[in-house]
């Protein structure tokens, strides 16, 4: 194994300019994949962060409600049943809708989404958020979302700066209080948090009596499962109780079947899969019919098949490693820029990273096993 490793090494740098561009082929191919599946995943991993920040045990839901971005309402009184169940601690309400946004400094309107919650305790993780329940209890006093985009203006430095700004929301003067980082989805370019109070003043058109989520928190040591079923038989066929987890799924489901993610993105890598192979397999069979006779005379030597695939497979574990290397880190670069530039968190993780040295592998040993069959049936006496 070691000799043919060598012999792969000596002839792939015996032309180092061919080098060169086989392993520039595999790193466009890597960073490719890359990149395309880390979008993809960061798209989706962004579009229900939300729904992943809920921290309550079970969900309310209407049953026309197929996202939560596009709820459809439930009569509120519905909640009032649930604290009767012993192992229910508490029930809260939330809303969520879009609203316009005028941009202070350029005076141009955005849309925005809202979302009323309770600011005392809420279910739901964001940090900072209750720490400011008493200001956000006052009139018409909201929350930004640090990382909206820059279309909405300087917000979060001028809240650095004053500690509060002024402007308008639904045309209704509104004061923001401060800034969380929760993050926008391909769904929303900016979010604002507010008590369900304020959330019903700038929707006045709004019924009191109608919600769009409920959160259930249940006490320790209970089993949500069962529990959900006692609950549902509460609601009757006006409201659905889910799972927090199950909530994320049906996000994701509904994702994927209205918002063609996985095909776009997917059909990114799998091009840059076919790139890769056609490189390293032009490169490869361009090798061995350069070195046609050195493998027929080693033929007539007495090596075998076996062996002169463990060269030309030994030429593509060396291609992958040269392209690789280069291909992680330029992606991991690109990411910083897709995450600057569109403003929503893309990263690196280990079993995207592993996953796509899997398939720069297998990439370049199918184009090895393709382009050894020439040398395989090389025959000495045909070659001199």
């Amino acid at each position: 194994m070691k000799s043919s490793f060598v012999l792969a090494w000596r002839q792939l740098t015996h032309h180092r300019m061919k080098l060169v561009v086989a392993a520039a082929g595999v790193v466009v191919a890597v960073m490719l994949m890359l990149v395309q599946l880390g979008i993809r995943q960061g798209a989706m991993d962004n579009s229900v962060a939300l729904t992943r920040r809920v921290t309550a045990d079970l969900v309310v839901v209407s049953p026309r409600t197929k996202t939560i971005f596009q709820a459809a309402s439930f009569p509120r009184r519905l909640l009032y049943r649930l604290p009767a169940h012993p192992d229910v601690a508490r029930v809260q309400e939330m809303y969520l809708a879009q609203a316009r946004w005028r941009n202070p400094w350029t005076f141009l309107e955005h849309p925005i989404s809202v979302y009323g919650i309770n600011a005392e305790r809420p279910l739901l993780d964001l940090p900072g958020y209750a720490e400011r329940s008493d200001e956000l209890r006052l009139k018409d006093h909201v929350i930004f979302d640090g990382r909206s985009r820059t279309t909405y203006g300087p917000v979060v430095e001028t809240l650095k700066r004053d500690g509060r700004l002024e402007t308008e929301v639904n045309r209704r003067r509104i004061t923001v209080i401060g800034s969380i980082n929760v993050g926008i989805s391909i769904t929303a370019d900016g979010n604002l948090y507010m008590t369900p109070e304020n959330f019903l003043r700038l929707f006045p058109g709004r019924s009191p009596g109608t919600v769009d989520l409920g959160l259930i928190e249940l006490k320790p040591h209970t089993d949500a499962n069962v529990i959900q079923r006692e609950l549902q038989a509460f609601l009757g066929s006006e409201a659905v109780i889910l799972s927090q987890s199950a909530l994320v799924t049906s996000e994701e489901n509904f994702l994927r079947e209205n918002a063609p993610i996985d095909f776009i993105f997917g059909m990114g890598a799998a091009v840059g899969f076919f790139i890769g192979f056609v490189v390293v397999y032009q490169i490869l069979y361009t090798e061995v019919t350069n070195h046609l006779p050195q493998f027929a005379t080693m033929k007539a030597m007495g090596f075998t098949d076996r062996y002169l695939l463990r060269v030309v497979l030994s030429q593509a574990l060396i291609l992958s490693v040269l392209g690789y290397i280069p291909g992680f880190f330029m992606a991991i670069w690109l990411y910083g820029v897709a995450t600057k530039a569109i403003q929503m968190q893309f990263s690196m993780t280990w079993g995207r990273a592993l996953m796509v040295w899997s398939l720069t592998l297998l990439m370049c040993g199918l184009s090895a096993a393709v382009a050894v069959r020439k040398a395989q049936s090389a025959d000495p006496a045909d070659v001199f």
